[in-house]
């Protein structure tokens, strides 16, 4: 693994030294998140610099609709009108303008100028023009109705992942634990890889310009290269519905999995959340959450005390955030979450806290989180594990990434030319890839333990409207 150190290493270096400018902005982030201001207006400034004034008109039209009393966005709507000479559309906002109280009377000025202009260049004679070959066109497609845009966008994705572990067991590094009290040998298998297959179907229903609800479903099914014990097939769902607000972004979320472990219990977790992201300005936003859950395990004759793990979580987070640019921001985060369980020992109380940078560059997104965990169980296991000795853990985790799709990598480079069609397929591809290593230090013997891991995935999506 220190192999695997060294190569995160030099490639984060290697980023930074070598990185030209920020990602583009796609359709898909617009897609995911369409009323987000700073977003839109870069992919709307990126889309004027190519030429592509039909795509700059639509996304500023949608938001002079989401933020009505933003003048910047009218002035840079007409802006855009005048170059393309939409003449209705620049008459429409010239009267909009001129009618609003919150314009200062310079601008007014300028508009009016503005008016006068076009009224020497005759524009009521092109409108005119305009209007009858608008007539003539709706008469000669009378018999071609068009199909009306459904609010549904479906996609379909498959992935595969694999990651390599030091020790994916988590065997204590004095290779010993309690148990009933004593202390005795701790073995298990430390090196080894999990590889995972997942097919998922989900849809996105745009409700109506600020909100929209999405669903997902998926099936994965999970290989031990060595050992057995994390060997599973999982199913989930999930749908979330996200509203977003002049200075909010409201989201609720609601989850299922069903964990079937092939060599031991299976395991049902419910979980429920509801998140906020208020925006001070440009720059701050502050997220505030809360969630519940419960899991519950399937006690068999084969897992007699698997019922004393099920549990009801209810927890809180809430933490500022700083974008640097719509693409570089840092992100501060704390977690608390209270455990309650059948059984008193597996009952706890978690405290996170965690700081993450993320910076899109050309062809990578690069990601780093440190995080730092303190749990404290209600009561020792007095049967299993030790008479007087309640758990305690204290963990620190470290993660490098790096992510994007396979058009950002191919479209960086000068020496294969990429054409539209391709980089349109290339685009649903994305890659992902990290380094983590996890330090846990704990009163009981046997969760005093480090590991290492790399984790390598794929994922293809196709969509459907």
């Amino acid at each position: 693994m220190s192999f695997l150190k060294k190569f995160f290493f030099t490639v984060i270096l290697s980023i930074f030294f070598i990185a030209e400018s920020f990602a583009e902005i796609t359709y898909l982030q617009i897609l995911k998140d369409p009323t987000d201001l700073r977003l839109n207006l870069q992919y709307a400034k990126e889309q004027e610099s190519k030429g592509r004034f039909k795509a700059v008109i639509a996304t500023l039209e949608r938001l002079n609709a989401l933020y009505p009393n933003n003048i910047d966005l009218k002035l840079y709507l007409l802006s855009i009108s005048i170059k393309t000479d939409s003449t209705e559309k620049t008459l429409n906002l010239i009267s909009k303008i001129q009618s609003s109280d919150q314009i200062s009377d310079e601008i007014k000025k300028k508009v009016e100028q503005i008016f006068d202009d076009m009224n020497k260049k005759k524009i009521d004679k092109e409108i005119i023009e305009k209007k009858k070959e608008r007539k003539k066109a709706q008469l000669a497609s009378k018999k071609k109705q068009p199909e009306e845009t459904s609010p549904w966008t479906w996609y379909a994705e498959l992935s595969y992942t694999n990651m390599l572990n030091s020790n994916i067991s988590s065997i204590s590094e004095s290779k010993t634990q309690f148990s009933g009290g004593s202390v005795i040998a701790m073995t298990g298998v430390e090196g080894d890889n999990l590889t995972t297959l997942k097919n998922g179907w989900g849809a996105i229903y745009q409700i109506n310009s600020s909100s929209n609800l999405s669903l997902y479903s998926s099936h994965s099914t999970s290989e031990q290269n060595r050992a057995t014990s994390d060997e599973n097939d999982t199913q989930t769902f999930s749908a979330t519905y996200s509203k977003f607000l002049a200075n909010n972004t409201v989201t609720s979320t609601f989850s299922f999995t069903d964990l079937n472990t092939r060599r031991a219990a299976d395991t049902l977790t419910r979980n429920i959340s509801l998140d906020n992201r208020y925006f001070f300005n440009d720059k701050i936003k502050f997220l505030t959450g809360i969630n519940l859950g419960t899991s519950e395990g399937n006690q068999n004759p084969s897992n007699l005390t698997k019922r004393n793990s099920n549990t009801r979580k209810k927890g809180l987070v809430f933490g500022p955030e700083y974008y640097f640019t719509p693409q570089h921001n840092f992100k501060l985060k704390y977690a608390l979450t209270g455990t309650d369980a059948i059984a008193d020992y597996n009952s706890l109380e978690d405290e996170t806290i965690s700081a993450s940078y993320a910076k899109n560059f050309k062809f990578v997104n690069l990601g780093l989180t440190y995080s730092l965990s303190d749990k404290k169980y209600k009561e020792p296991d007095t049967v299993l594990i030790h008479p007087s000795i309640s758990r305690k853990d204290d963990s620190k985790t470290m993660t490098i990434s790096f992510s994007g799709n396979l058009n950002q990598l191919f479209s960086s480079q000068n020496f294969f030319p990429v054409s539209e069609k391709l980089g349109n397929f290339l685009n649903t591809i994305s890659y992902s890839t990290s380094w983590s290593e996890t330090r846990s230090e704990s009163s009981l013997l046997q969760y005093n333990y480090k590991k290492e891991s790399f984790t390598f995935g794929l994922t293809k999506r196709t969509y459907f409207q």
